[in-house]
């Protein structure tokens, strides 16, 4: 069957010429009849199956027999790419109809896409989030939209666009021709068909498979043997561009950089991206100049990549859904696709459950010998390390790795003062070693007396001072006669320091002097006042 069945439009014909779409798909040929008849319609299929075809193709035939200067047409895709895409497509086949578009979505420049939607298009392409946006600060005008179109409706609903759906959906007309296109219809899918369509078609094919022409090839691995394992399945003759889906954002950055590290061209797209990082990841894997890409589920739902060899599911997706959608992206249009899926211990869970739902149509692998045994030559290298043969080279190692680590001041502090413990412990050792000898030698020689020098005349009032009894006398020589006595007999008694000092002075200056002069100033009266003073000073004897 050909697209000339529909008895579409020469310029609509002439698009599809130009994109060589010669026969459409089993959902395009069920489709397009039953919305140029202007039923609502529900379209279930797999991913890769053509829907995004299926309801632009007869949007466009409509559109081009009832133009208007209102907007026509509105289409919800839950993620930005996948509304580039459908924008792409309506401008690709409506190239020679004269159909305008535009997409209002995040990441864009919002000035622009104001401008577009007061210039009037014929169709919208947005995201819930963004429109509701829009609508908040433009008072859009959709009193003359005839159609909607909600694709990839249980995405928007897992991603939580429910709300500003049944927003965006209470200020459009009542009377028009609603279209819903989900790859799984569950119950929440069901709400939203009851509360926007009136009395849909239902056109499925089976939801919950896989295409039969994707092998699907599980390999029970250790978390650290993923990226080997990859590597050596990784064949650039053999697939010519792949897909590794990995959970989570973080995941998908240093799957990346592991990848370029062992040579392989990758780049990533995740949530966290801006729109012209994903744009330029899109454009590098579609050229082929990057044939890996590495990304979170945001590449999983209604991106049209051609000629995607592998897919590869670093992580295993929480759900059987997900797991469809990912391995759709390869073996789309009765093509050929492989589908490898990495599964660890703590993945069995999900494992299981995909298996319940695909069923046979998954193969278990073994594992390479040469990505075990390299695994384990790594790991070996890891844990033993290399044998210095001289011991500064061990120095000169520890010197460069102190220099690599940062070190707190806490740690480097110990550190200074435990190597200063070591170097006068060292030196402690040295001095012990000399002066041990030196002592044993002192031992063996007599002692000899130091000679003490007499102190000045200055400290010698102070000295006697320091000896006198309570009464004021000074002390008398009895302890002179037991330092010659203690030198007799020969025992080394220790004399204090103050008593040597005070004997020693004792030698030196003449008591009879001292008392002389103590008893003189004693009996001295104090001086007199005036004239008598004067010559009492200058006489004082009398």
């Amino acid at each position: 069957m050909s697209f000339e069945k529909f008895n579409l439009s020469n310029e609509l014909m002439m698009g599809l010429r130009d994109l060589r779409y010669s026969e459409p798909t089993p959902i395009q040929e069920d489709c397009i009849p039953l919305i140029l008849d202007g039923k609502d319609v529900i379209g279930a299929a797999q991913t890769g199956t053509g829907k995004t075809g299926a309801f632009v193709i007869p949007l466009l035939q409509k559109i081009t027999h009832n133009k208007s200067d209102d907007t026509q047409a509105l289409i919800l895709s839950p993620t930005r790419e996948l509304a580039q895409q459908i924008e792409e497509q309506i401008f690709a086949l409506g190239y020679h109809t004269g159909i305008t578009s535009a997409t209002v979505t995040g990441g864009s420049d919002y000035g622009t896409q104001v401008k577009a939607i007061r210039a009037g298009v014929d169709i919208i392409v947005a995201t819930p989030g963004r429109l509701i946006d829009q609508m908040n600060v433009l008072n859009l005008d959709f009193s003359g939209l005839e159609y909607l179109v909600l694709d990839e409706a249980d995405r928007m609903l897992d991603m939580g666009f429910l709300p500003d759906v049944m927003k965006i959906v209470e200020q459009l007309p009542k009377k028009r021709q609603t279209m819903l296109f989900s790859a799984t219809m569950v119950e929440e899918v069901q709400k939203v068909v009851d509360q926007v369509m009136v009395d849909p078609v239902e056109v499925e094919f089976e939801v919950s498979k896989p295409a039969d022409s994707v092998d699907q090839q599980i390999y029970f691995v250790h978390p650290k043997q993923k990226l080997s394992l990859f590597e050596q399945l990784f064949d650039a003759d053999k697939y010519k561009s792949a897909i590794v889906f990995c959970a989570t954002k973080r995941g998908t950055d240093e799957v990346e950089r592991m990848l370029k590290k062992r040579g392989v061209n990758a780049v990533s797209m995740h949530g966290d991206r801006d729109q012209e990082e994903r744009n330029e990841a899109l454009r590098l894997f579609k050229n082929k100049t990057h044939p890996v890409m590495v990304a979170t589920d945001v590449l999983s739902r209604g991106i049209d990549i051609d000629d995607v060899s592998l897919i590869v599911n670093f992580d295993v997706p929480n759900n059987p859904e997900d797991y469809i959608h990912r391995i759709g992206r390869t073996g789309r249009y009765d093509k050929e696709g492989t589908a490898i899926t990495f599964v660890s211990n703590k993945d069995k869970k999900y494992y299981h459950a995909i298996k319940n739902v695909v069923g046979d149509q998954l193969t278990v692998k073994d594992i390479p010998e040469e990505t075990s045994s390299n695994e384990k030559g790594r790991e070996k290298k890891e844990r033993t390390p290399q044998k210095e043969s001289h011991q500064q080279q061990s120095e000169q190692q520890e010197k460069k790795e102190k220099k690599k680590k940062p070190v707190s001041r806490e740690e480097s502090k110990f550190a200074k003062e435990s190597d200063k413990e070591k170097t006068d412990s060292e030196t402690n050792k040295q001095k012990k070693e000399t002066e041990e000898p030196k002592k044993k030698a002192d031992q063996q020689k007599p002692k000899q007396k130091k000679e003490r020098k007499p102190r000045p005349s200055r400290s010698k009032g102070k000295s006697q001072r320091q000896k006198k009894s309570e009464n004021g006398k000074p002390e008398n020589k009895k302890s002179s006669p037991k330092k010659n006595d203690s030198a007799r007999s020969g025992k080394n008694i220790s004399i204090p320091k103050h008593i040597r000092e005070a004997e020693q002075e004792e030698d030196i200056f003449q008591p009879e002097i001292i008392e002389k002069a103590v008893s003189r100033n004693r009996k001295a009266l104090k001086p007199a006042k005036g004239i008598w003073g004067v010559i009492k000073s200058l006489f004082p004897k009398f």
